[in-house]
């Protein structure tokens, strides 16, 4: 079954992410807020790895010029801009993080793909938007904080036109994570406000129930894991320079990251789907 946690509300992840961007942690992983992708020796900077992972997800969207896309789960719009920029597309991304808008918004008036870009606050759960609005949409390490999974795979399928794609790019459980393993698991989903970490399985699962047309599911978790070593790196260096209560907060995020990054029953699903 999907490990959950029944406490995590849109509000809560907000307010996970605004601390987190309060205590500088945002930036840790070189801009982006997702994993990067490297190959077989690859020693790319984390940054330039974070990218690929974007190209990754906009190659598999078929995109054309002057389509319109959902980002959902935007973050702080690097990869909305990224993606408009590249390939000529429209992008509306919705986050519940006041300051992710913020910082998006600010980030695209500095961009020349800012005209192709918008952000808003708004849950994928309930989304603002017409059925049929978006020709895609992808969603990178955001359906893991939503409590019905189900529902907002759903509201995506409504909003995307008949024949369009979706593209995750998120977390899953490889094998349940039992005795002392339980305690790094759980604590991960309380320090980050995760709601349910799927296996590949509850995936594919989900999204045939909303309607998907499952087209490509690949476990690429050895090609991101480390994300997570770099990443608790730049948090316990942001660690040092924060008084002692943010400081022991951020450690034991890192802390936290660390030990699920290195756990082999850690992995990350790339998919692609298309509505039908």
């Amino acid at each position: 079954m999907t490990q959950q946690q029944s406490d995590i509300t849109p509000d809560s992840v907000g307010r996970a992410y605004d601390l987190f961007t309060d205590l500088g942690a945002t930036t840790a992983l070189g801009g982006n807020l997702h994993v990067g992708y490297w190959d077989d020796g690859d020693d790319a900077p984390i940054a330039e790895a974070t990218d690929r992972l974007t190209d990754l997800v906009a190659e598999r969207l078929a995109l054309r010029p002057d389509q319109r896309l959902l980002d959902v789960g935007c973050g702080n719009g690097v990869p909305a801009l990224r993606i408009a920029g590249a390939h000529g597309v429209r992008v509306t991304g919705i986050t519940v993080s006041a300051q992710q808008v913020a910082q998006a918004s600010e980030r695209a008036d500095g961009s020349d793909a800012g005209g192709r870009t918008s952000f808003l606050f708004a849950d994928a759960m309930d989304l603002p938007f017409d059925d049929g609005s978006f020709d895609g949409a992808w969603a990178v390490e955001s359906l893991v904080h939503m409590a019905d999974q189900s529902a907002a795979l759903a509201e995506i399928h409504r909003v995307v036109r008949p024949g369009g794609r979706l593209v995750i790019a998120d977390l899953c459980r490889r094998q349940p994570f039992t005795g002392d393993d339980r305690a790094v698991l759980d604590g991960m989903m309380r320090m980050y406000q995760l709601a349910g970490i799927n296996t590949p399985d509850e995936h594919r699962a989900r999204l045939t129930e909303a309607g998907w047309q499952l087209l490509e599911l690949t476990d690429i978790g050895e090609r991101i894991r480390a994300s997570y070593g770099q990443g608790s790196a730049a948090f316990r260096s942001i660690a040092a320079s924060l008084d002692a209560s943010a400081a022991e907060q951020l450690t034991a995020a890192a802390d936290l990251m660390e030990a699920f990054g290195k756990h082999p029953h850690t992995g990350y699903v790339l998919i692609t789907a298309r509505r039908i």
